[in-house]
């Protein structure tokens, strides 16, 4: 979907020169107060699309499954802060047994999940895995959920500068980016 903007923006304006300008000068956005004036969303099924892919390899050994988990950054310029892979894994048969691991875990036995958590994902650390064996079947590992914050945005939009309604004249202003996960779910 194209983005949308905030009803007291310029919507012709927006699309014709990428400016965000008021519909109308004389309602202006309140001082001091944080307001979001452009709002996008990118849902897709393309995988090529995908910042972080997320591959899950369980096999069944004897006495349940092994379980090898690998993450790739696959968007470079992006940095992935506070990164939860959360891994359903079966009720009743203990804690899985940890092998190799980049980062860190929790066992959650409330919820019957593994969390594997990397506080940062970026170039220097683009990928990484976790081995883990419980007992179950391979299916009983999906679905898995991913959540993660950026402050770079996936598509680079940025605010260069900021003018006055009646003139020319630049505008000291903040601006903050945030990137967030609605829903990241691997089947």
């Amino acid at each position: 979907p194209p983005p949308q903007t905030h009803p007291n923006v310029d919507k012709k304006l927006f699309t014709a020169e990428s400016v965000l300008g008021l519909k109308n000068p004389e309602k202006s956005f309140p001082l001091n107060n944080d307001v979001g004036v452009l709002k996008w969303r990118l849902q897709t099924t393309d995988e090529s699309l995908i910042p972080l892919t997320i591959n899950c390899w369980p096999s069944e050994s004897g006495s349940g499954c092994d379980v090898n988990i690998e993450y790739e950054l696959q968007e470079e310029s992006l940095e992935l802060n506070d990164v939860v892979i959360s891994i359903p894994v079966p009720s009743g048969v203990g804690a899985p047994v940890i092998g190799d691991l980049d980062g860190e875990y929790k066992h959650d036995s409330r919820r019957n999940m593994l969390e594997w958590c990397l506080p940062v994902i970026d170039a220097n650390n683009k990928s990484g895995s976790l081995e883990f064996s419980i007992a179950g079947q391979p299916n009983d590992f999906f679905p898995i959920n991913v959540s993660f914050v950026s402050k770079r945005n996936y598509c680079d939009i940025q605010v260069i500068k900021v003018m006055h309604v009646d003139g020319d004249s630049s505008v000291r202003f903040s601006s903050e980016t945030s990137f967030v996960v609605d829903k990241y779910e691997i089947l």
